[in-house]
């Protein structure tokens, strides 16, 4: 009995070390939210994710605490030249490679915001993955882009 309670624990802590390790193939670069007015509803985030791993890392979504709803969404030019943005519900990475959520592209939205954070505060976003634990980063709010400093 005491062979198997460990079996277990050594099981379930492997499988715990395995999760956790999951997301360690997801880096996060440049990470920041566009500061709104205290009264908007949706604010805007930008990152670079960078799959450093062996295997395609699928993204399925966002999560935030100061957010009721976080989605990754995407851009099309249509035929009279506007941008009409759209839910993208998978973004799949390719092991080695790069995808940059930046302004006038693909990008993090925040909606439903319980409170809009300052700028200069910092606000933890979570990445959902189609496998594994989620990735994590913090995203400083600022006013404008970095590049443009």
């Amino acid at each position: 009995m005491i062979r198997k309670a460990c079996s277990d624990a050594l099981l379930a802590g492997c499988l715990l070390l395995l999760a956790a390790a999951a997301h360690a193939d997801l880096e996060f670069s440049g990470a920041w939210l566009r500061a709104v007015p205290p009264v908007s509803p949706t604010m805007a985030g930008y990152v670079t994710l960078t799959n450093t791993g062996d295997e395609t890392v699928t993204v399925t979504g966002a999560q935030t605490e100061i957010a009721g709803h976080a989605m990754l969404h995407g851009m099309k030019t249509l035929e009279d030249g506007s941008k009409k943005m759209f839910h993208l519900h998978r973004l799949a990475i390719a092991a080695g490679e790069a995808v940059s959520l930046a302004p006038g592209g693909n990008h993090l939205m925040l909606m439903q915001l319980e409170r809009v954070p300052a700028e200069g505060e910092e606000v933890e976003v979570c990445f959902l993955l189609e496998k594994g634990e989620p990735g994590c980063t913090v995203f400083p709010v600022k006013r404008t882009s970095p590049s443009d400093s």
